[in-house]
């Protein structure tokens, strides 16, 4: 009679980006000699090498492999020219060459989802948004500065002695 060996529990895949993800409708922000400028109808493709920057007829503009980059993150939610909502997205090459772009954005929440997810998937550093502290901890401070408040001012009119 054979026994049946049980195999171990599987554990559910890692959820991995997709291969390639194209963004089109993408804004380049750059520094001009009239200050910001915001460079339109450009491609923004994350794909399995790196991240791409591609003209609005395909031509490849900018290319840096996952391995040249420091930082990709978002850097909040702005407004597009023609109303829509964007997020914006910084990505710093190593050296320190930083880009910027407004990537349009139907649900803004899912973008930076996605590219959050990227940036884990090539350990490649993001700005988190700082944890909000707790509201224990502010009314306590603020219960302490006001008790030290009273005892210093109850002592300076004489009604506490120390």
């Amino acid at each position: 009679m054979d026994a049946e060996v049980a195999s171990p529990p599987r554990m559910p895949p890692v959820k991995e980006p997709q291969d390639t993800w194209t963004v089109s409708e993408v804004y380049l922000l750059t520094d001009g000699s009239q200050g910001r400028v915001a460079i339109p109808n450009l491609q923004l493709r994350f794909a399995d090498q790196g991240v791409e920057l591609a003209k609005e007829d395909g031509e490849l503009a900018w290319h840096c492999d996952w391995s040249g980059l420091d930082v990709l993150s978002t850097a909040g939610q702005s407004i597009l020219p023609d109303g829509r909502q964007g997020v914006v997205v910084v990505i710093i090459e190593h050296g320190g060459r930083q880009h910027r772009f407004v990537l349009p954005a139907v649900e803004p929440e899912a973008v930076q989802s996605e590219i959050r997810a990227r940036a884990r998937a090539h350990r490649i550093q993001t700005f988190e948004p700082p944890a909000a502290v707790s509201r224990t901890w502010t009314v306590a401070v603020v219960v302490a500065a006001l008790a030290t408040l009273t005892v210093l001012l109850l002592s300076a009119a004489h009604v506490l002695h120390f």
